[in-house]
């Protein structure tokens, strides 16, 4: 297989990571009320629904905001435990622990309250914040870009920047690279919109029920699983082209 055509999935893979992002940051918005990879947002909610809104309601961005915190510690030290022990690939590892997150949310009991605290909600927050975290490291470099799959603020910060100086350069891999982040910005993009347009319509599109367990709310979810799973099918076949020296065979 040819550098072009590893080139060319690798760049597949990025658009579907942007793609799950958009999806996933739309879904927790809708569904939970805050953000999952914007801490930002979080941290205006928290101040405005401790002032403003009675009840628990600033608690929930701020457990995310923590969260947010302790799972950034915690994928760093699993990164490093992995590479160090050099026993698998981080990319992989990252993709497979993401399929399992995605599964255990599929399942997360509804209505779980004590008084007015909605441990429902805690639990989705967790697993929400975990996988965003997790999807945040994985495959964030390639051909000297950095992409962020999730936070589209860097993103639009390093197309604007490269857009100026190509205009005032004309270099070609200036261009190159405008193109790139552009795709990933809009792949992101198309997620948020698919998300929002499957929750706001899905009571009007089909239900999905399994011995009594509700599916529907969680079916973005699914779509995420789905692209998920190819990208680990991506990954093998990138694999399967390198020597043991990491070289791409171009046989």
């Amino acid at each position: 297989m040819k550098t072009k055509q590893i080139n060319l999935i690798y760049v597949f893979i990025f658009i579907n990571f942007a793609f799950i992002g958009g999806l996933l940051e739309a879904f927790s918005y809708f569904n939970d009320g805050m953000f999952t990879f914007m801490q930002t947002g979080n941290l205006i909610s928290i101040f405005y629904n401790l002032f403003n809104v009675e009840g628990y309601a600033y608690l929930y961005p701020l457990i995310s905001l923590i969260l947010f915190i302790l799972d950034i510690l915690l994928v760093l030290f699993l990164k490093k435990k992995i590479v160090l022990n050099n026993k698998i690939d981080y990319n992989y590892f990252s993709i497979i622990l993401m399929i399992v997150i995605g599964f255990i949310y599929l399942f997360i009991p509804r209505n779980l309250f004590f008084n007015e605290f909605d441990f429902s909600k805690l639990i989705s927050i967790f697993l929400n914040t975990f996988f965003g975290i997790v999807l945040l490291n994985t495959f964030t470099y390639f051909n000297d870009i950095l992409f962020v799959p999730t936070m589209m603020t860097n993103n639009i910060r390093m197309l604007t920047s490269l857009f100026f100086k190509y205009e005032n350069e004309h270099e070609k891999i200036e261009l190159r690279k405008f193109n790139s982040y552009l795709i990933v910005i809009l792949s992101f993009v198309i997620g948020v919109v698919l998300s929002f347009a499957f929750l706001s319509f899905k009571d009007y599109l089909f239900e999905i029920n399994i011995n009594g367990f509700d599916f529907t709310q969680n079916f973005i979810y699914v779509i995420a699983l789905i692209f998920l799973f190819l990208n680990l099918i991506l990954i093998r076949i990138i694999k399967k082209n390198l020597n043991l020296d990491g070289k791409l065979n171009t046989n």
